[in-house]
Formats: C-alpha cells, structure tokens, sequence
C-alpha cells in the first residue's frame, strides 16, 4: 500500500501546506550551528596530524647581573676623547681686614661709660675711612657706655639724694649748725650738737641739729693722741680722764640742772690707721636731752 506522500502531485495541481507548529521559545540562530567540538581535518592519507610540541626551555639560563644592570650585559663604553692635562695656576689670597683698635678700647672702657660712648663712635668713623674691620665690636662699646652712663647717672642721684654724697665730701665744722644733717663720727666739730647716741660701743655717723633744738650731747673739747695705737683699752682711760676734767670745769647758765655726764668719741684702730688720733669729749645730758648751747652761753 503507498502513501500519498510518495508520489508526486499531478500537474496543476497546488501544494498541499505544511501542518502548523508551535514556534519555539528560543529561536534558534539561521544558517548551519557549529558542531560543539570539531575534530581536525584529516590529512590525504586519512590519518590525523600530530599536535606539534611545545618549544623547549633553552639549555642555559642566562644568571643575572649586578643591581641596575641588563641581564643582557651593559652597553659598551663609548669611546672618549683625550681632554688634554691642564697645568695648576695660583691667585693672589686677599688680606683681612685689621681690627680697629678703639673698637676694642671702646669694650674695654665700657664701665667709664661716656669714654666709651666716644672711643666707640670715633672707631665707626675710622673703620669706614680706613676700610677695617669690627664694626660690631664698635657699636658693642657704644651700648655698653651708654648702659653704664645711664647706671651712674641713676646712682648719683640716689646718693646725692639721701645725703651719702656729702657725708663722703663733707669736712668736720665747728660751732652750732644751722640745719640738721647727718654726718660722720670722724666729721664731729667741737660745738656741734648731736641729736642721738646710739647705746652700741661703737658708732659710724651721727645726726647734727641746731643747739636750741633738743639734743643729748654736745662737743665740748678735742684733743690730739700721738705716738702708735697704744690700744682700745688704753685710748678709752685717757679720753675718760680727760673728757670728765673738761665737763667738770663748765660752769655757766646755758648747763642744766639736771647735770652732765663726761662721755667722748676715740677713735679705733683702723681709724688711727687712717688719720684720726683725736678724741673728742662731749657733754651728755644726765638725766636725758636738753636743748641750748653749752659752749655760746
């Protein structure tokens, strides 16, 4: 039994149509799909070729060179011309400056202050016209002197403020004073009137007032010790005895009621060493001050 399939359609006849399918949810790409392997072609002979084999490591592995060096080797040194020699020529060596000597004097007189100040300022003058050196060794004196004659300065008027000054220049003067001052021990006159007596052995100055105002002693006499520094003990006998003769022969209206004790001024051994060798005697009020002048009635 055929199938109609088999034979062909008679002439004039039209071409039965394909049953219908479902299209496919992944189309599929047009044209032949790759085989998913593909096997070499075979040679003539039918055989298949050899895969050819991997190149070999070479023999000698080439060891590496120094750090920063091509394994390859370094390049060859070019070749360098010949520079030639050159002989060795010397120059003159220039001088230093010389110091200007009132530059370092203008230092060194820096506590004499306005001799610095001027020793400083003509070395700036002679360093620039004679070409030297030390120019901050010039201007280092200037300051200095400039310090130290702002530090006298100051010191002279404090001292000449609290009177050191003329206790230093003053010299002794005899007979009542006008005005109250302070002076030294040594700078005691006969006649002066001495407001206080400190209770100590030993005294550096006292203070002088006029005789009518209230003081405890006054200097009565002085008298002049020759000879080598016979010692403490020996001057303070001498002057006793002599000061109590010269208080006990005062006889006038001027001593107080309340009497007068003998009492002196002797000098010490570094005094005498310098000079004084005179004691002084002075009228101490017995009972405490009194005012008047003992010796101008």
């Amino acid at each position: 039994m055929s199938n109609p399939g088999d034979h062909p359609p008679a002439p004039g006849t039209p071409p039965e149509p394909e049953p219908w399918a479902a299209p496919s949810a992944w189309g599929a790409p047009t044209g032949q799909s790759p085989a998913p392997w593909q096997t070499p072609a075979r040679g003539p002979d039918g055989t298949t070729p050899a895969v050819p084999p991997l190149p070999a490591p070479p023999a000698h592995t080439p060891q590496p060179g120094p750090v920063g060096q091509s394994m390859y080797g370094s390049r060859p040194a070019s070749p360098q011309q010949d520079q030639g020699s050159y002989g060795q020529f010397t120059f003159p060596v220039m001088q230093r400056a010389k110091v200007e000597p009132t530059a370092v004097a203008s230092v060194a007189t820096a506590l004499l202050g306005p001799v610095a100040i001027f020793l400083g300022a003509l070395a700036r003058t002679r360093i620039k016209r004679n070409r030297r050196r030390s120019m901050a060794l010039a201007w280092t004196g200037i300051g200095l002197g400039s310090l130290f004659t702002i530090a006298w300065v100051l010191t002279t008027v404090v001292l000449a403020g609290n009177g050191t000054i003329d206790r230093l220049t003053e010299s002794p003067q005899a007979g009542d004073v006008e005005t109250a001052r302070t002076v030294g021990a040594s700078n005691v006159a006969v006649g002066n009137c001495i407001e206080f007596l400190p209770p100590g052995e030993q005294v550096g100055e006292v203070r002088l007032v006029p005789c009518a105002q209230s003081h405890i002693a006054q200097a009565i006499s002085s008298h002049e010790l020759t000879g080598d520094f016979p010692g403490a003990e020996a001057v303070a006998e001498e002057a006793l005895a002599t000061c109590e003769a010269d208080v006990s022969a005062m006889e006038n209206d001027s001593v107080p009621e309340s009497g007068l004790t003998a009492w002196y001024l002797a000098p010490t051994e570094e005094a005498w060493d310098q000079g004084t060798t005179a004691i002084l005697c002075l009228a101490r009020g017995s009972t405490g001050p009194f005012d008047g002048d003992l010796l101008g009635g």
